[in-house]
């Protein structure tokens, strides 16, 4: 696809962008750090959906996507058991410092992720779909202010949600 075609450019941009962020708010970026961090995060939001603990995603969501989300998943996942089996980040796809909805400073930073994931068909175990696909979530840190600490990230936005066999009827 063409994410992937431009996926190295994109992130040597952004790799930029936010070094420069870096000088300008101190201890508000590291590559490495992000990088584990959104994979753990892929991991978690995807284990408390299955749980249904949305008063926990509560922290790590916007309400807007929470509530997305919550309309949503349970027609997802009807019939489904779901295993994630790799996340990897193949780079930043985007990144912006601007200032959000509230009027407050804030860096927004889209990962590349290849998940792999596999479902199965609940009523039939050995019906199974190992499906491999990319993703690009949000993640956006208020910065800091007046010698205030940057903010925990916080997911704002998903590109794709559960993936449902096409074939599969709304009633399973």
């Amino acid at each position: 696809t063409f994410d992937l075609l431009t996926i190295n450019v994109r992130h040597l941009v952004s790799s930029i962008k936010l070094r420069v962020l870096e000088v300008v708010y101190p201890n508000t970026w590291s590559a490495s750090e992000f990088r584990e961090g959104v994979a753990a995060a892929f991991q978690h939001v995807n284990s408390l959906l299955d749980e249904g603990d949305f008063l926990s995603l509560r922290q790590l969501l916007d309400e807007g996507l929470l509530e997305d989300l919550q309309k949503s998943h349970e027609d997802l996942t009807k019939g489904m058991d779901y295993e994630l089996k790799e996340v990897y980040q193949l780079g930043i796809f985007h990144s912006m410092a601007k200032v959000d909805d509230q009027g407050c400073e804030a860096v927004f930073v889209t990962p590349l992720l290849r998940v792999t994931e596999k479902y199965t068909l609940q009523k039939d175990p050995k019906v199974w779909w190992e499906v491999r696909r990319l993703h690009k979530w949000t993640f956006k840190r208020l910065l800091p202010e007046d010698g205030e600490e940057a903010s925990d990230w916080q997911i704002v936005a998903m590109d794709k949600k559960r993936w449902r066999p096409p074939m599969l009827k709304d009633e399973e």
